[in-house]
């Protein structure tokens, strides 16, 4: 049966005003927007401290901002090249599957209570659990590309990566265990409605301590840039990839992660969309109202982000003893003391 025009107007208009449409709109453009200022703060900030310009000549009058973008393009039109050592398959699809989860983790997070991929309320806290799940399997896809290479130095890379999970996974899920046990729920929703008054990284700073580190750790922030180190094993598991392979892994799964982590951080730690005063009503009729508090959530995703790039600037390259050392030691330790302090809260009546 032929739909008819207004059918079919109809359809139109519901979905542009879906808030699943939106979302993924929303977090298409403004995580691309965040990553770009991200990656160009990390350039001119690490240039200032060693005494140099950093991007300058595409876009001047912006900062070199668009210096970004040309390179990303140089790299896309780049023929990519799959040696005959590579293990073809996993070589070519490692890329993708990297960048896939990256980004992917982030979906399954709420930007405001209407504003949400999930929206049956019952699965948000699965949302939640499949979000860190993801992102822990970031790290194994890197291992994976770097073991597809066929090369010693990505050999190397993937080896130092599997020993750099193994050090800041546990910690990782500890101080996220802690939070959960803090608010009490695994629903988003309530977690950031439990942080209307003190943020949970003041709540917990312990836990938040550790798992800004266990962050910087899973996605090769300075000073746990040990697997690619360039001045060490060239690009590590990234050693052989090029073109477009290379733009969907070191140069974009990485900060992808990045984002991702530093948004879950967000809702766990900062309060999330929660602005005092404020609050958004129903959707479609207060768009702008989420569209607000979203702008919220990415205000605080770029804080944490900014922080991540800036220690390439000011912090040196670990050795990965030292690295392990602090994974297994002062990690783990302090993660089981916030552990220790929000089941302390929550028996005593002091928790949200």
């Amino acid at each position: 049966m032929n739909a008819t025009p207004e059918a079919i107007a109809q359809l139109i208009q519901s979905a542009l005003l879906s808030p699943r449409v939106w979302f993924f709109a929303v977090m298409l453009v403004a995580s691309s927007a965040v990553l770009l200022l991200a990656v160009w703060f990390e350039r001119k900030a690490a240039a200032r401290v060693q005494m140099r310009v950093g991007p300058y000549h595409a876009s001047p009058r912006l900062g070199g901002l668009l210096q970004l973008v040309a390179d990303a393009l140089k790299f896309i039109i780049s023929e990519p090249i799959v040696h005959r050592g590579a293990f073809r398959i996993l070589f070519t699809w490692g890329p993708p599957i990297f960048i896939t989860l990256a980004f992917g983790a982030s979906l399954l997070l709420p930007l405001t209570p209407d504003l949400r991929l999930i929206r049956d309320p019952g699965l948000l806290p699965y949302g939640l659990v499949f979000s860190l799940a993801l992102l822990l399997l970031v790290s194994i896809s890197v291992v994976i590309i770097g073991w597809s290479a066929n090369n010693r130095f990505a050999y190397i890379g993937a080896a130092r990566e599997a020993l750099l999970v193994a050090a800041y996974e546990v910690p990782l899920l500890l101080s996220f265990l802690a939070m959960v046990i803090l608010y009490g729920t695994l629903n988003p929703l309530e977690i950031v409605a439990k942080q209307y008054a003190l943020v949970g990284a003041v709540m917990n700073p312990l836990a938040f301590l550790a798992f800004m580190t266990a962050v910087a750790m899973a996605t090769a922030r300075f000073p746990f840039e040990i697997a690619d180190y360039e001045g060490d094993v060239a690009t590590g598991p990234y050693s052989d990839y090029g073109g477009v392979f290379l733009v969907l892994s070191f140069a974009g799964g990485t900060y992808y992660a990045a984002f991702s982590y530093s948004f879950l951080a967000s809702l766990l730690f900062l309060g999330g969309w929660s602005l005092p005063g404020f609050s958004a009503g129903p959707w479609p009729q207060d768009m702008l109202g989420h569209l607000m508090l979203s702008a919220w959530v990415f205000v605080k995703v770029a804080a944490l982000m900014f922080f991540l790039v800036f220690l390439r600037a000011v912090m040196p390259v670990l050795r990965l003893d030292h690295a392990l050392a602090l994974g297994w030691r002062g990690l783990l330790v302090m993660s089981v003391l916030s552990l220790a302090w929000s089941v302390a809260l929550r028996l005593a009546g002091a928790a949200p």
